[in-house]
């Protein structure tokens, strides 16, 4: 009976009259990356390559991103293509990746590399073992880190933008004097740490964290012990909120801020991306109208604002699981410098990390400005990222130890300093 019926699908399909089902090829891929935006790059993709089938899981950042791919890399269960940061995010998953070298120059000429700006070329080699110029993420999108402000609070309360410590403490006095969050920090996660600690350390000696990291500075040096006191200094004056040591950056810190009841929070200039994002929104976030960022002014004992601190945003690498899938490459290339990247610029997601690649759609006169801001500042930005995930998880628990007062500045430098010495040493 079974054959009976295979013998007339194939005797219909020959006649013309039905059309043969061809199984897709499937892509998987995990990453923080916004749902809303990842579904129209993966919509566009799909337009193009109607064979592949991309199915994507989301996870927030911090914690549920982090441990499900800790899981999955012990247990063998990586998806093809998972999204990544430079550096100590990368190397922790260095043995699970493939090299995209050889990938990347058939896809797009031997000189491909040269479309990418210079600060995310050294960022996609950092923490590579010596001698390897192997390329195990490939960026999608750039990012220049800021302090964002609600402008119509601002106004709303005669706070000007901060160009002194002392403004900057005048503006978190008022608001919360107010009933508002001063300045929200997410301090239970170590990377929005790290980013407000690298704005103070370039206050100081710009350039001599990264140097520190790989032995060519001391994190001892008394510009980095100012540094850490300077982070320590910003909970003691009551410029982050109360309870900031438990506060989560996302959701939480992210979703406050946009329904107008925080007025200051270091994020980056992916924060543009409000903009984009379906109704309800707050009247705050439409067209970013109500929003505007500034770099961190200088603290009292240093004498200069906080430069630009940016590089990759997000990249992607393509998995040992993935590396045989030909069609997880095909996608992997399409999100970071086709169709899938067009459509993330689109929504704003952030900057390009390829050359040549611009915003298309309704995007207000505010935003376009912003974004040149940010463009400029990404020429020259500060590098972001640390090469060794022991000397990253060092600075994250130093930082909350010297926010805490377990541990005082001086104590938070000469740990860091061990913790390099012990990597550098292997």
């Amino acid at each position: 009976m079974k054959t009976g019926l295979k013998f007339a699908a194939s005797a219909l399909i020959l006649a013309g009259l039905t059309q043969p089902v061809y199984a897709k090829e499937t892509v998987t891929v995990w990453s923080w990356f916004i749902q809303s935006t990842m579904e129209k790059s993966i919509a566009a993709f799909e337009k193009e390559n109607p064979d592949i089938d991309v199915k994507y899981t989301y996870y927030n950042y911090s914690p549920e991103y982090l441990t499900a791919l800790k899981a999955a890399a012990v247990s063998g269960g990586l998806p093809d293509v998972i999204g990544l940061q430079p550096g100590a995010f990368t190397q922790r998953y260095r043995d699970n990746l493939t090299p995209l070298n050889t990938l990347a120059a058939s896809e797009w000429g031997e000189d491909w590399i040269k479309s990418i700006f210079p600060i995310n070329v050294k960022q996609m080699l950092m923490g590579n073992p010596e001698g390897d110029s192997n390329y195990y993420i490939l960026p999608q999108e750039s990012q220049v880190l800021a302090v964002w402000y609600n402008r119509k609070l601002f106004e709303k309360f005669g706070i000007t933008v901060p160009t002194d410590y002392k403004q900057l403490v005048s503006a978190a006095k008022t608001l919360s004097e107010n009933g508002l969050i001063p300045m929200f920090q997410g301090a239970a996660d170590g990377w929005q740490n790290i980013n407000v600690f690298l704005m103070l350390a370039n206050q100081y000696a710009p350039g001599m964290a990264e140097k520190a990291q790989y032995g060519d500075a001391k994190w001892t040096d008394p510009a980095m012990v100012k540094a850490l006191a300077a982070w320590k200094k910003l909970f003691d004056d009551e410029v982050f909120q109360k309870g900031a040591l438990g506060a989560h950056a996302y959701p939480t810190g992210a979703q406050l801020f946009a329904q107008g009841r925080v007025g200051m929070m270091a994020l980056g200039s992916w924060w543009m991306q409000e903009s984009k994002f379906p109704p309800p929104l707050s009247e705050y976030v439409q067209n970013m109208d109500g929003f505007d960022f500034f770099q961190l002014p200088a603290m009292p004992d240093s004498e200069r604002a906080s430069p630009p601190v940016g590089g990759i945003d997000i990249g992607y690498g393509l998995t040992q699981n993935g590396k045989d899938n030909p069609a997880a490459w095909k996608f992997l290339a399409s999100l970071v410098n086709g169709a899938g990247l067009q459509q993330a610029l689109n929504d704003l997601n952030d900057l390009p990390a390829f050359e040549g690649h611009l915003p298309q759609g309704d995007i207000s006169e505010h935003v376009k400005e912003m974004s040149a801001r940010f463009m400029k500042d990404l020429a020259v930005a500060e590098n972001q990222r640390f090469a060794e995930p022991a000397i990253s998880d060092a600075l994250e628990n130093v930082l909350s130890g010297v926010a805490a007062g377990s541990m005082t500045p001086q104590q938070g430098a000469e740990k860091m300093q061990q913790a390099t010495d012990k990597v550098l040493a292997k």
